[in-house]
């Protein structure tokens, strides 16, 4: 049996047609298993794309054929896997974090399809936003379709309350048979949102969020932060952080990855410790809790991903400013009188 012949147009139609249904649904004022629907369409839509990027690109989509069996296409898992390897999302855009984009909402859409999911909607909802934002890039860079031409823009944020922010508000106790099921989907999205923002992502491009905790409310003084826990305990709202997962790097290795990350135009001077210093001095870094942490009892400071994108996006002209403003800086202060 020959390989089916798979036409790269036939999937972008259908792939904008998946996540225009995705908008709609989610933006119905009433529904039941609307995060869920959501979700399965969301993926199927970058299924779709990243299949029909790598069929562009004269890629292999198909598995290799075993006797006896017909062909299957690829799993969204493995094309986007090939998608980052061949370098196919747009210039510019950090693939890793489109990737660690896609990988949760997949996760989430496995758990619900296999088995279910708890209330994680306002979990879920930052990734949603953050990946249709990602698609319409995607698609515009790829195959010169703009997302927007078809749709008003001004539903997709609507809704009768804010969405979350980096602290997410989580059910305090769902349903018993469900209580390991959550965590452990959890434990893995922080997993993979700590990876990712220690590998310098650009965590825009992931989700307006960075970590994630379930808490039971007879248990949240062992959480580092509590907001406010409401008073029927149906939620609490959290936040965990370890900066041995969010803040790995010392100025050193910080500036080690960053030479490593940075290339093309403008970007070919290898930079230095005292580049680093003199950005610090500049935009004040150590004092952006995003950016460094310092223990109490601590002599000096530690760096998260987030430093290494900001450090990467920066030109070689830029630090050059920079350099000759913290050496005028450094005279001025050193001429001062003392008194």
């Amino acid at each position: 049996m020959p390989q089916p012949y798979v036409s790269s147009r036939r999937l972008v139609a259908n792939s904008l047609s998946a996540m225009l249904a995705a908008i709609e649904v989610y933006n119905k004022p009433r529904m039941d298993y609307r995060d869920e629907v959501t979700v399965v369409l969301v993926v199927n839509a970058w299924e779709l794309a990243l299949k029909a990027a790598l069929r562009q690109a004269g890629k292999r989509i198909f598995y290799p054929k075993k006797r006896n069996e017909q062909y299957r296409t690829l799993a969204v898992e493995d094309a986007l896997k090939q998608v980052v390897t061949h370098k196919l999302f747009p210039a510019g855009v950090d693939g890793r974090a489109l990737a660690a984009n896609v990988t949760a909402l997949t996760e989430y859409r496995n758990r619900a399809v296999h088995l279910y999911a708890a209330d994680l909607g306002e979990l879920v909802y930052p990734f949603l936003q953050t990946s249709v934002l990602n698609y319409r890039d995607f698609m515009l860079d790829r195959f010169h379709k703009d997302l927007a031409d078809s749709i008003t823009w001004q539903l997709l944020p609507l809704g009768a309350k804010a969405p979350t922010e980096p602290i997410q508000f989580m059910k305090a106790e769902p349903a018993t048979c469900a209580v390991a099921e959550v965590q452990d989907f959890i434990d893995g999205l922080r997993k993979l949102l700590d990876a990712t923002q220690a590998a310098g992502a650009d965590m825009q491009r992931v989700a307006a969020v960075y970590d994630v905790h379930l808490r039971s409310t007879k248990a949240v003084t062992g959480a580092d932060l509590v907001v406010s826990v409401a008073h029927e305990g149906e939620r609490v709202m959290v936040k965990k952080t370890d900066p041995n997962q969010t803040h790995p790097y010392t100025m050193t290795e910080l500036v080690k990855r960053v030479n490593a990350k940075r290339q093309g135009p403008g970007r070919d001077r290898a930079l230095t410790t005292h580049d680093h210093q003199a950005l610090c001095w500049k935009e004040h870094l150590r004092d952006n809790p995003r950016m460094a942490w310092k223990h109490s009892n601590g002599a000096t400071h530690v760096w998260s991903g987030d430093a290494v994108r900001y450090m990467v996006d920066l030109t070689d002209a830029q630090y050059d400013v920079i350099r000759r403003e913290y050496r005028e800086h450094l005279r001025a202060t050193k001429a001062a009188p003392k008194g």
